[in-house]
């Protein structure tokens, strides 16, 4: 396999994923930060930062890739090794972006209908 090939296919796997499980996460973070924020104009924008860093944080890990491989199967595992690292990227923006909408949520002033749920 083509050392391109390889890096071609080690971003793209890595934006696929990473485009998926946001698109997944979406909605639910979205009712979330318009509840939080109290307007929807607020509740876009930290949709859209959030956006960025969990699929921008990961991008930028694979970017750094540079295939050493000699053969397919070493090149095999070192593509499976670059992506698990860019899935830890992924992972560690997930788990930022969770601790700031859990910090917004502790802080966040709250209407007579939110405390008496």
């Amino acid at each position: 396999m083509n050392s391109i090939i390889s890096y071609l296919l080690e971003i793209a796997i890595t934006f696929a994923i990473c485009a998926l499980t946001f698109g997944y996460l979406r909605p639910y973070l979205r009712r979330v930060l318009v509840d939080l924020c109290g307007a929807e104009e607020r509740a876009q924008f930290w949709v859209a930062f959030s956006n960025i860093l969990l699929i921008g944080l990961p991008m930028i890990i694979a970017l750094t890739y540079k295939p050493e491989a000699a053969n397919a199967i070493e090149l095999f595992f070192e593509i499976t090794r670059k992506i698990s690292g860019n899935f830890g990227g992924f992972l560690f923006a997930l788990l930022g972006t969770g601790m700031i909408v859990a910090c917004f949520s502790l802080f966040a002033p709250k209407t007579p209908e939110t405390e008496s749920k």
